[in-house]
């Protein structure tokens, strides 16, 4: 059966995020260039000097890198093999803040991490999960391109702890706003990526990366800046459609999910409330990715460097072995497209 969530807070109230303006919070809410700026900031305004931070192994390196940006040490926590955090893995680490990365929008349970570590900042990590509640002391979401939904670049910061509002609102002033070549900039980047993400040029893309897989930059510098003022107003102009968007890739979701079944492919089918691509589990990832390329549907491994990315930042070969299963195992798909079988 196909997981479902509950949408935590309505589309419409998240129009109350965005002005189209340089925006300063009175709700503890901020626009910024990247999810990772807030995840950055967040660790700044609560974390204690060379405090250690819970980060998920199954992930994007920016995660870590965020946290080494703010001054933290990455410690690797395991996931389940429902691509949950692995709430006893948790319980048996020292950490002063865990980020909990809701792989794909896959609801965790936030009650029971915040048992397993009662005195850690809890930092919710909704880059993929746009619509799913703001939880924990700070929640992160994603508009960056590859997100949903995706506008090429923009992140926000939930401030739900009031006791750390002040301090983020100081960081948030002192925040550089983009100038207006730094504006156009951005509007070109978008148009290219908009460009990249059709879907046979996608695919060209793709098997040339996969051809030709090179290092990847994992410690890099985190440059916080205030969201670009023309992707806020994107964000304001699509909100309408952002509902009627989800219902479609929700419904895709489910026909991709039964096809593969029903073709006995797949061990198991995970999406997210938006939806925003299937993630399909298998042990032949060549051949499931030839039958989707066979009809049209373009498809790739995530997160397979994973455990490579994670070792950049001191993680030892073992220390999450269910990680390092799903890196060979999962395999998305895009939900934009409707099988013909």
């Amino acid at each position: 059966m196909i997981p479902r969530l509950q949408i935590g807070f309505s589309l419409k109230q998240q129009r109350t995020f965005f002005f189209g303006k340089e925006y300063i919070s009175q709700n503890g809410e901020y626009l910024l260039n990247h999810a990772r700026s807030g995840i950055v900031m967040a660790l700044r305004a609560a974390l204690p000097k060379g405090g250690r931070v819970g980060v998920v192994a199954y992930n994007c390196h920016t995660v870590a890198n965020a946290v080494v940006e703010a001054g933290g040490t990455p410690i690797f926590v395991d996931v389940t093999e429902e691509l949950h955090v692995d709430v006893q893995h948790l319980a048996g680490l020292q950490l002063d803040a865990i980020v909990v990365t809701n792989l794909f929008g896959i609801h965790n349970d936030i009650e029971a991490i915040r048992a397993a570590q009662p005195n850690a900042i809890i930092i919710v990590d909704n880059a993929h999960g746009y619509g799913l509640l703001a939880e924990g002391d700070f929640t992160v979401y994603s508009i960056n391109q590859g997100k949903f939904p995706a506008l090429g670049e923009g992140g926000i910061l939930v401030v739900n702890n009031e006791l750390y509002r002040h301090p983020i609102l100081q960081q948030y002033v002192a925040l550089p706003s983009y100038s207006k070549m730094q504006e156009l900039k951005v509007f070109v980047t978008m148009l290219v990526k908009a460009w990249m993400h059709i879907p046979w040029i996608y695919g060209l893309l793709t098997r040339r990366m996969k051809a030709h897989r090179g290092a990847v930059a994992c410690r890099e510098e985190v440059m916080l800046r205030r969201m670009a003022k023309g992707v806020s107003r994107m964000y304001q102009q699509a909100l309408p459609t952002i509902a009627e968007q989800i219902q479609q890739q929700r419904a895709n979701a489910q026909q991709i999910a039964n096809v593969l079944i029903s073709k006995g492919f797949v061990e198991k089918v995970w999406y997210g409330e938006n939806a925003f691509m299937l993630i399909a589990r298998t042990k032949d990832t060549m051949t499931l990715s030839k039958y989707l390329a066979a009809h049209g549907v373009e498809s790739a491994t995530h997160f397979a460097r994973a455990i490579e990315w994670a070792k950049e930042f001191g993680y030892t070969e073992g220390q999450c072995r269910v990680a390092e299963k799903l890196t060979k195992e999962l395999i998305r798909i895009p939900t934009y497209v409707r099988y013909t079988v």
